[in-house]
């Protein structure tokens, strides 16, 4: 059924069973790789459908009417460089995971929250890009970390193959978030430039051979002789998810690459990446509105945060675009627990995609049980 929600002892009991308690937290997914090599297919970008989707939760009542049983769904989509010094990434990803979910259940009352970490590399590299599905239940977002290949190389070239990982959410995610009109969210982490292009070859060795296909299913026409640059990726991911680029580091190239690409508003960084779950969270609560410029401090005191690494996420906070979703719901009634639909929205029609009205509700008719004691018995 669909009730079933993050808690810290669901998180305990995944990591029980996926994370070696020794050697590589991504020992499953190394050896998958060695066996077949081929990526599991649950974080294979070209697997199940290749179109990400995050979709409502709902149980049937008698009536046969479905009830929403969280909330509207909100997906998190992040892609962590695991090149070089960054290597660890998809480890401190699991050990983060419970605050991840505590942070940004704080900052999305109300939301059903779908996670959806994946990795990227270079070109050079065996596997570009791991991309798995969105999830809510820490048992299915632990077991798909562990599946993660990173290869841990490309130290020093000097950029490394993000723009793939943003490709996939600009055109290859169907969520019911953006059919209401809201947006969703998406962060690349990195400490290096990307590629001003990408290439038709490296789309079809990513995502399969019917990723143009795909593209069109979901709505959006890309031409594989004219492909759009990095720049123009961002600016269609813009259209449907608050999106930023978090930068680890003090490198010059990214620091001029990234802005010019994507926007200086769009651009935080981040100290540490082990406060990844926090800034994320904050980054989110400001765009939502639900969380203000001036409680950054404090809600990063609760992490014992210093003053200075403190004055600084502030700082580069402030010039994100704040409260730019509250916007967007001002004239929208976002669907909450307890709301009836008539039939599960379609995300690529974006047909019945709103509850039964309230009054409509209230006059649903439950047909009664039968009273087993009146029931005759029969010899």
């Amino acid at each position: 059924m669909g009730r079933g929600s993050y808690s810290r002892a669901a998180y305990n009991s995944a990591h029980q069973s996926y994370v070696p308690p020794s050697g590589s937290a991504t020992r499953a997914g190394e050896e998958k790789v060695r066996k077949t090599g081929k990526l599991d297919p649950l974080v294979d970008p070209a697997e199940y459908g290749v179109i990400r989707r995050s979709l409502v939760r709902f149980e049937e009542l008698p009536s046969g009417l479905l009830e929403l049983t969280i909330g509207t769904s909100m997906p998190v989509e992040t892609r962590l460089d695991t090149t070089g010094s960054m290597g660890n990434n998809v480890q401190i990803a699991l050990k983060a995971l419970p605050a991840l979910y505590e942070q940004c259940m704080r900052v999305l009352p109300g939301y059903d929250i779908h996670i959806a970490t994946g990795i990227f590399a270079d070109c050079q590299d065996e596997f570009v890009l791991c991309r798995p599905q969105f999830e809510m239940l820490p048992d299915k977002i632990v077991h798909q970390l562990t599946l993660m290949y990173p290869e841990g190389g490309g130290a020093g070239n000097g950029g490394e193959d993000p723009q793939y990982g943003l490709f996939g959410g600009a055109y290859l995610v169907a969520a019911y978030i953006n059919c209401i009109g809201l947006k969703r969210y998406d962060f690349t982490i990195t400490d290096e430039p990307a590629r001003d292009r990408l290439s038709e070859k490296q789309l079809i060795r990513v995502f399969g051979a019917e990723v143009f296909e795909k593209t069109r299913i979901n709505g959006h026409k890309i031409v594989h002789d004219a492909l759009p640059s990095t720049k123009e990726v961002f600016q269609d991911l813009l259209k449907q998810a608050h999106a930023f680029v978090l930068i680890v580091g003090g490198r010059q190239d990214a620091a001029e690459f990234w802005p010019r690409t994507v926007g200086h508003e769009r651009i935080v960084r981040l100290p540490d990446v082990r406060l990844l779950p926090q800034v994320q969270a904050i980054i989110i609560g400001l765009t939502e509105g639900t969380l203000s410029l001036d409680q950054v401090p404090d809600f990063l005191s609760e992490f014992r945060v210093n003053a200075e690494l403190t004055k600084l996420i502030q700082r580069s906070v402030a010039n994100i675009p704040i409260a730019a979703q509250a916007v967007l719901r001002k004239d929208i009634r976002v669907p909450q627990k307890g709301d009836l639909f008539r039939s599960k929205p379609d995300v690529f029609q974006k047909v019945d995609l709103w509850p039964i009205s309230q009054e409509e509700a209230a006059a649903v008719e439950v047909a009664p049980q039968p009273d087993m004691a009146t029931e005759p018995t029969w010899l």
